[in-house]
């Protein structure tokens, strides 16, 4: 799974479930402690949901408090019989427990402020709330043990594989307008999961990213963004439906099933309507974890909350081992400079190295802190990042744990200065472009890599774990295809003459100059030239899944990118905005990776030193021979004879 928190229960990269606690499952997946924690919860929900709601997302609401309640309450009483009233226990705690209760209270107060940041989380919220309202209600015979099994499949307690239809299932009832629905709008499916996303990254947050006198966030979110990334997702899957539904049609008469209503109801815009099948295909092909980093780490949080912290856990019985409350780090990664891994000077803890990107926006708050002595610092921000979201949902294992950045244009905009950056890291790399077309359309490109980079190999290199994307204005991610003897295999290239000997200066390199990945030497299929100026990227060749980078070949015979002899253009080229590096992964790879780069650097400073160093005495004994021309010795040569001072008849020196 790659999961940046530790849960109860988790998840692999493979989909096999792996376990935290040592206690045996029942058939649902829970401990016997789990299980009597919800059978708990879903009694006083029933009860609560009897009453009169108090806000659109109440039953969310509710679940969120007691949920905190009954855990508190675990770590509290040794009693495992069910509560009768949230009131009674609320009371009861908050005469032991009072800070406790209060950072719960202010953890209600949280959502409150989350939900009313934006009026579409506040539709998502609404959303998930009736679901859960359902479900919960539930009153036949078997209410109890199907609430336990929907939380199971929610959560993926028996793993990806076995649990994902459940939550596609439970997803596409969320978002239906009618039970039979058997088409949903592209954009309102994509909505949902990127809101609750919003909503769980702001429930992981300390108190002091809300602001309870005016209850608002201290950092206000940064909306047109967050739609930008909600367009793009929805872009990709209309995008997807329509290429599909264009192949079943092609290939109707050769025995392939065609949906002629699903057909018409497509119009490859934000109000075109998918089918269940549809989505899941697109889903599993571009965004395998979109899922999971959003409404399943939601059912997590809701029914585990995040643990106390540890100044209010020190005023508890010792028996937290167990605890229903669980540890969770920021769902999303934020931007980190390589600083802390690169210098050798040593910073405090809790420093923060500001990182701005132009792609991914800053890893620090605007106003930053003061401490006691009136001495500003930065603070790390609070705010999600929906492009790093969009990476996450592509792969949690790969971008959901540390992102530093290695380069940025501000280092020296110079092919030197990349070279220098990335050259001997050796871990698993994110090359992101930000570039316009002629046309001033933005465009947000780039490339994965797990292999480290190379100097002038004058070849390709690099490993199948790699693929090349398109984040801005449509996400498309393009896989390594599979080496098929001599054809693909060309992953990555790094050529530059500015390292490389050349005895004949006059002679022009045929190779091009600059890093690229795919196509040939000559015509890399996305490319960055030395200058760091022009990137070119073309839509297909054999190392890598068609499709388009760049701008979208247009139909318009008028258009710039249009060719009369073979239909629409299949490259463009965009001026360079911004380029950035990044090395990704877990901390113990990305220790690794500088750690080779620091060994590599210290090789490459040494070979430096010993070529500046010379042996003088080798050094007079070449000049002196001729080996090195020089006129320091040519006096001895006019000099004849004069070593004993006696001169020649002709008055010429002459020795004896």
């Amino acid at each position: 799974m790659g999961s940046t928190y530790s849960t109860a229960d988790t998840t692999d990269a493979s989909g096999s479930s792996t376990s935290n606690i040592s206690h045996v499952h029942n058939v649902n997946g829970f401990t016997p402690q789990e299980a009597n924690y919800l059978s708990n919860l879903r009694d006083l929900l029933r009860r609560q949901e009897t009453q009169q709601k108090s806000s659109e997302y109440s039953c969310l609401a509710s679940v969120w408090k007691y949920s905190h309640l009954l855990a508190l309450k675990e770590l509290t009483t040794s009693s495992s019989s069910s509560p009768n009233d949230v009131t009674h226990i609320e009371t009861q705690l908050m005469q032991q427990y009072p800070q406790q209760i209060e950072l719960i209270n202010n953890r209600c107060l949280q959502l409150d402020i989350i939900v009313s940041s934006n009026p579409d989380t506040l539709k998502a919220a609404s959303r998930l709330s009736n679901a859960l309202q359902h479900i919960i209600c539930n009153n036949d015979e078997g209410g109890k043990n199907h609430f336990l099994e929907f939380v199971s499949n929610m959560i993926w307690r028996h793993g990806r594989g076995c649990n994902q239809h459940h939550t596609l299932d439970f997803i596409w009832n969320v978002c239906a307008l009618n039970a039979t629905a058997a088409e949903l709008s592209s954009g309102d499916i994509i909505e949902f999961c990127c809101h609750t996303a919003s909503m769980l990254h702001y429930m992981l947050q300390n108190e002091d990213a809300f602001n309870f006198q005016s209850m608002e966030l201290h950092e206000p979110r940064v909306l047109a963004t967050e739609a930008s990334i909600i367009q793009t997702l929805t872009s990709s899957l209309n995008e997807y439906v329509t290429k599909t539904r264009e192949h079943e049609h092609n290939f109707a008469g050769y025995g392939v099933t065609y949906n002629s209503n699903s057909a018409s109801s497509n119009n490859g815009g934000a109000e075109g309507c998918i089918t269940k099948r549809e989505f899941s295909e697109w889903q599993r092909k571009i965004v395998p974890d979109l899922l999971y980093c959003s409404v399943v780490r939601m059912f997590e949080v809701l029914f585990f909350p995040p643990e106390l912290p540890s100044h209010l856990l020190s005023d508890l019985p010792k028996n937290t081992k167990n605890s229903i409350f669980q540890k969770y780090s920021r769902p999303f990664p934020i931007l980190e400079s390589s600083k802390e891994f690169t210098t050798k000077t040593t910073t405090k803890a809790g420093d923060l190295t500001v990182v701005s990107s132009p792609v991914f926006g800053s890893n620090a708050r605007s106003e930053g802190i003061s401490d006691s002595a009136n001495n500003s610092a930065a603070a790390v921000s609070t705010l999600l990042s929906p492009p790093i979201f969009a990476f996450t949902s592509i792969s949690t294992t790969k971008f959901g744990e540390k992102w530093h950045r290695l380069y940025a244009g501000a280092d020296g905009w110079t092919f030197q200065k990349l070279e220098h950056a990335i050259m001997g890291y050796d871990g698993p790399t994110l090359l992101v472009i930000k570039a316009s077309s002629k046309q001033h359309e933005t465009v947000t490109l780039g490339a994965y890599t797990a292999a480290k980079w190379e100097r002038n190999k004058r070849d390709f290199f690099g490993v199948p774990d790699c693929f090349l994307f398109q984040l801005v204005p449509t996400l498309r991610v393009l896989k390594s295809l599979p080496k098929m003897g001599t054809r693909g295999g060309h992953y990555m290239y790094f050529h530059s003459n500015t390292n490389t000997q050349n005895l004949n200066p006059s002679k022009k390199d045929e190779l091009a100059e600059g890093l690229g990945f795919g196509g040939t030497v000559r015509t890399p299929r996305l490319f960055i030239d030395c200058h760091l100026e022009e990137c070119r990227a073309s839509s297909k060749d054999t190392s890598f899944e068609e499709g388009h980078l760049g701008v979208t070949p247009s139909d318009d015979p008028f258009s710039s990118t249009f060719s009369p002899s073979g239909g629409a253009s299949t490259s463009s080229t965009l001026h360079i905005e911004s380029l950035e590096v990044f090395a990704i992964g877990n901390r113990e790879t990305i220790m690794r990776g500088f750690q080779a780069q620091n060994h590599y650097r210290d090789i490459a400073d040494s070979t430096l030193r010993n070529a500046r160093t010379v042996d003088k005495a080798a050094f007079l004994g070449d000049m002196r021979n001729g080996v090195i021309e020089t006129k320091a010795f040519a006096h001895r040569g006019q000099v004849d004879g004069r070593a004993h001072g006696c001169l020649k008849d002709d008055g010429k020196a002459n020795g004896m």
